[in-house]
This record gives C-alpha cells, sequence and structure tokens, in this order.
C-alpha cells in the first residue's frame, strides 16, 4: 500500500512539474509575441502608424494663390485685386454636448454681435447646422464685406465677442468700370477640386475662376501657386491649432495690347448704340481697342451676381452681355465689295472695263438699286470708281460673270467664314454660305438671285467687326495676321492670296472712297492727320416693322504703309457713310 501511495505521488509531482513548464513556456510564449509586436509596433512600423494617427486628426487645407492683375500696354490696371474683410465664428469656441445645441449657441452668438457690427447677419440656423456637419474645423462665415465703420466698432468690442474674428482675403476689382468689360471679363468664385502629392485635401477654399472674357481665357495664367495651411482637430472634430506648411504664390500679371487711348475713343463713339468696334495693328496682329456697346459693370459680378440683376441683364433686348466685337455676327454690306473684286479679277475680268450703271440690277423679278436711283451722274465706271461710289449694279455684275465659286473661294480666302484664332474666350466664325450650306440650314438650294446679294455684302453672308478690322489690315498691309491680346506674342503672318497688282487697285478704289471727291467715307477722314483708305457699308436686315440697317466703316491708316486697321459696325444706323465714318475718324485721331 505505502508503494502505491509512493507511486501515486511521484506521479502527481511529475504531472505538476510539467504543468509549471507547460504555463512557464506559455508565458514566455506569450512574453516572446508581446517583444515582438512591441517591436513592430514601436521600431518597425512607428513611422507608418504616427502617421496614420496624424491622419485621423489633422486636416489639409488647400489656400488659392493671389490672381494677377491685367493690365493695358501703358500699365492701366483692368483688373487687380482689393482687400476683403469678412467676420467669421470659430466653432470650437461654442461646442456643447450636442450638435444642436453648439448650433443654438452659434446662432445666439451671432445675434449678439449683431448689435456691434451694425449690421443683421444672414446666417440662418440650417447654414450653421449644415455647416457643422461638414465643415466643423473651418471658421464660418458671419458678415462679407465688412466696411471700415463695422470694422471699427467690431474691433472696439472684440472683447464681447469671444470666438468671433475678423479675416481679410483677396477680391477681384475693376478699377475701370464698364470700360472694356466684353474684353476683360469677369470672374465668380468656387471651389477647385485639387489634390497634392498622394492625399486629397480635406478643404478646399472658394478662389476667383474666369467666368468670361480675358478671364475666362487665361484663367490658369492669372491664378497664382496654391498653398497649404494644416489643421489639428480634436476627436469630435473641433480645431485645435492650425500652421502654414505651404506659403501661396501671386500669380503672374497678363499684359495686353490694348492702346487705352484708343479703347476710351471706341468705347465713347459707342454710347448709347449698339454696337461694336476693333483697332488693331495689321503688321503684327495687335489688338489696340475692342468695343462692344452697351456694356456692364464687371464690379457687379463680385463676389456673385444677384438673380435680379442677372435676370434684369439676361432679358436686356440691348444684349448687354454679348461681345459683339467677337461674337455679333453681321451682313458686312458694302465693305465686302473688295472681296468682290477679288474674286472678278481672279476669275480674269478687266479692273479697268466700263460698266454703265442704270440705276438697277435685275436677275429675274428680282431688282436691286443703286445708291444713285439714275445712274451716276460720272457715267460709266471702272473698278476703283465703282469702290468709290459703292455701286450695288456694278458689283452685281462682275460677281455674276466671276461665278459663284470665285466668290465663296475669294471670301473664304480673305478669312472670313472661320474663326480668327484670337486668344480670347468666345468667337464667331460668321457664314459664308454655298449651295450645301443652305441646303442644311434654309433647306431650300441655291438661287440665281443668292450670288449678287452676296456680292453686295447681303443676304446669308454674316461676318464679325473683328474679321473686318482684319481684313481691312490685310487688305492694307498684303499679308493677313493671327489677332492678339496678349503682349509679346510672336506675329503669326499669312499672305493675302491675291497678286499685288489686284491689292494696289483696291487700295486705289479705298483711298479714293475717303479722299475723293464724291466719295461715300469721306467723312472717316476728315482732321485726321494721315490719309485714310477704307470702305463704308449698309446692310439692310428685317422685314416689315423690323426692318432695319446695320453701318459699317472698315478702314487702315496711313494708306501707304498702314500701322492702324479698324472696323466700327453701329446697329440701326442710318448710312455707313453718316453713321460710322465720323466715329472711326474719331477712334483715329485718338492715335494721329
Amino acid at each position: 500500500m505505502n508503494s502505491a501511495r509512493q507511486n501515486a505521488q511521484d506521479a502527481f509531482r511529475r504531472t505538476g512539474d510539467f504543468t509549471c513548464v507547460a504555463v512557464a513556456a506559455l508565458f514566455l510564449a506569450g512574453f516572446a509575441a508581446l517583444a515582438v509586436k512591441l517591436r513592430d509596433v514601436q521600431v518597425e512600423n512607428v513611422a507608418s502608424l504616427a502617421y496614420d494617427a496624424a491622419r485621423q486628426s489633422v486636416r489639409r487645407v488647400r489656400v488659392p494663390g493671389e490672381r494677377g492683375r491685367i493690365l493695358a500696354a501703358d500699365g492701366t490696371v483692368l483688373a487687380a485685386n482689393r482687400p476683403a474683410r469678412t467676420i467669421v465664428v470659430n466653432a470650437e469656441a461654442f461646442q456643447r454636448r450636442t450638435w444642436e445645441a453648439t448650433a443654438s449657441n452659434i446662432l445666439a452668438a451671432v445675434e449678439r454681435a449683431s448689435a456691434f457690427v451694425g449690421r443683421e447677419s444672414r446666417l440662418t440656423a440650417d447654414d450653421i447646422r449644415r455647416h457643422i456637419r461638414r465643415n466643423l474645423a473651418r471658421p464660418l462665415v458671419a458678415w462679407k464685406d465688412v466696411t471700415d465703420d463695422e470694422l471699427a466698432r467690431f474691433a472696439e468690442n472684440e472683447c464681447e465677442m469671444p470666438g468671433l474674428s475678423c479675416t481679410e482675403s483677396a477680391e477681384r476689382f475693376y478699377p475701370q468700370g464698364s470700360l472694356a468689360a466684353h474684353l476683360v471679363g469677369y470672374v465668380g468664385r468656387d471651389r477647385v477640386e485639387a489634390s497634392e502629392g498622394d492625399e486629397r485635401m480635406n478643404y478646399v477654399d472658394f478662389e476667383m475662376c474666369g467666368r468670361g472674357g480675358l478671364e475666362d481665357r487665361y484663367d490658369s495664367f492669372l491664378r497664382g501657386v496654391p498653398g497649404e495651411r494644416k489643421l489639428t482637430v480634436d476627436a469630435r472634430g473641433f480645431a485645435c491649432r492650425e500652421w502654414t506648411v505651404v506659403e501661396p504664390q501671386k500669380g503672374p500679371d497678363l499684359v495686353l495690347t490694348i492702346d487705352m487711348a484708343l479703347q476710351t475713343a471706341a468705347e465713347r463713339e459707342l454710347a448709347g448704340c449698339k454696337g461694336a468696334c476693333v483697332v488693331m495693328d495689321p503688321r503684327d496682329g495687335a489688338v489696340l481697342a475692342m468695343a462692344s456697346s452697351p456694356g456692364y459693370d464687371p464690379n457687379d459680378f463680385v463676389p456673385s451676381l444677384p438673380a435680379r440683376l442677372w435676370e434684369d441683364l439676361s432679358r436686356d433686348p440691348g444684349k448687354p452681355l454679348l461681345n459683339r466685337a467677337t461674337q455679333g455676327t453681321y451682313a458686312p454690306g458694302s465693305t465686302f465689295k473688295p472681296v468682290t473684286a477679288f474674286a472678278g479679277m481672279s476669275a480674269g475680268l478687266s479692273p479697268t472695263a466700263a460698266y454703265d450703271c442704270s440705276g438697277a440690277y435685275r436677275v429675274g423679278r428680282m431688282k436691286i438699286r443703286c445708291s444713285h436711283a439714275w445712274g451716276h451722274w460720272s457715267g460709266r465706271l471702272d473698278l476703283a470708281n465703282a469702290l468709290k461710289e459703292s455701286c450695288n449694279p456694278y458689283f452685281c455684275d462682275f460677281a455674276v460673270r466671276a461665278g459663284t465659286n470665285a466668290l465663296i473661294t475669294a471670301a473664304r480666302a480673305s478669312g472670313l467664314g472661320a474663326k480668327t484664332g484670337i486668344d480670347f474666350s468666345v468667337e464667331a466664325a460668321g457664314v459664308v454660305p454655298d449651295d450645301e450650306w443652305k441646303r442644311a440650314h434654309w433647306h431650300e438650294r441655291w438661287y440665281p438671285g443668292d450670288l449678287p446679294q452676296m456680292a453686295i455684302g447681303q443676304g446669308m453672308l454674316l461676318v464679325t467687326p473683328l474679321q473686318m478690322a482684319r481684313l481691312a489690315g490685310a487688305i492694307g498691309t498684303g499679308y493677313m495676321v493671327r489677332p492678339h491680346l496678349k503682349a509679346g506674342e510672336p506675329p503669326e503672318r499669312t499672305s493675302l492670296p491675291f497678286p499685288k497688282w489686284q491689292c494696289d487697285i483696291v487700295r486705289d478704289g479705298l483711298c479714293r472712297v475717303v479722299n475723293a471727291p464724291g466719295g461715300t467715307g469721306w467723312r472717316a477722314g476728315d482732321g485726321v492727320s494721315v490719309k485714310v483708305a477704307g470702305k463704308t457699308g449698309t446692310a439692310e436686315v428685317g422685314t416689315g416693322e423690323t426692318r432695319r440697317k446695320n453701318t459699317w466703316f472698315m478702314g487702315y491708316a496711313p494708306a501707304e504703309n498702314p500701322t492702324v486697321a479698324l472696323a466700327i459696325v453701329v446697329e440701326n444706323g442710318e448710312t455707313g457713310g453718316s453713321t460710322a465714318a465720323p466715329k472711326a475718324r474719331e477712334i483715329l485721331k485718338a492715335r494721329f
């Protein structure tokens, strides 16, 4: 019995020893695993884990750079930036146990502060709740465009308004008001979705974005380089600390080719009218003036355009938002006759052959009248004198003998029916019609009467003032240029595809228009210190009660060696010679 008891005790002792060893081994394994994990956490992956922790508590904020200015050639500022002051609410100073209580606390604080600022805030309870849900760590704007008086009252009582502060940001400003408004354009504020590096930005501040004109065309050029700020937030998402990581940088200034004297003169001459004017240097394509009337004040669009004003501008029959210089398409009237001249001469017709104008040109039952009801007192006309007297029957006959294809080819070779390629946001191509175009748009075939109508710049033919200014310069110099508004651009030229002898004959005719007795455009050169060459035009549009005349003058100066080319159109005028030519004269006087 003693032996059995001894054996049992030995077995129990061995079992206990094994259990101790097993437990010890288990503890050792646990400590080893813990050591490996601690090494993994504290040594191997410390950077990654610290990065993840930082991502949970740090927010990235994209800060826009200041927008570059827009300047005229002489340095006159057309678009700049002014400081805009804003009073904001920092939500972390008003936090309560619940989000609703926090929102109520902020609203109560804003209402109390209104008495000190002297103006009611437009913030509503819904605005505050929305901000808490989406942008809790960012300041909440309570008052925009704070005036000097409001700022003084706020600063004097700032201690009574803890949690509120005044911030300053750049706002677009147009010192010249409506001057060159269609050219410069305007901006609006928007959020730009962006990522920097491998991470997206948590918050993107509103920044100015181009909405029209050069502000739109050169938007990416004018924008500054964005900076970055970082926020540390607590467990609930309220901001604790903020610091700048990268300072934003100002965008470059955009210097234009615009001559302020010419721009001012063009807008003055168009005041009270519907119309447009383009002045350019025909040697290199630099646009010296671009005006459209009626206009608008781009300052009304900053920081945002009120809905009522937008409706008023959109419904205005004068279409003040339309840039007539590049988007307005018009029948060119007699300013198209130089193109008809090129078409006829290219088709082999003699420019010196005489034509006896009887006062009208008949094609079928259609009669196209001359401005001289009984024909020309000077008798039979050659091409140069037909340009001087703007004889409709002469050019109808010239075009019909040349043929439709010759006229269409000459028009397109003169840059019509296609965009000029100007560095601008919107440009119309105009229309040089043919049989295919007419069938597609009017669902009719090309009739015999369409050609003589087109020959005198009527019918379906449509051009822009910009195209006609370029054409005038091309006639004067012998080559076409790509118009441009940004200063310093290299010129892009192509030869006008007509022989020099043809250009000389057309130039002679355009000089007679302005300088010879009886020329229809004599008012354009009256009092200008250099010799002017050009062409008037009067296009009848509409029917019945809506029938009206659009009046033109296009030309260049000095006639011998042009440095300026222009085209001006005035809607609802009398004639090109009496309405548009005198306005062209005043614009040219600003240069000469």
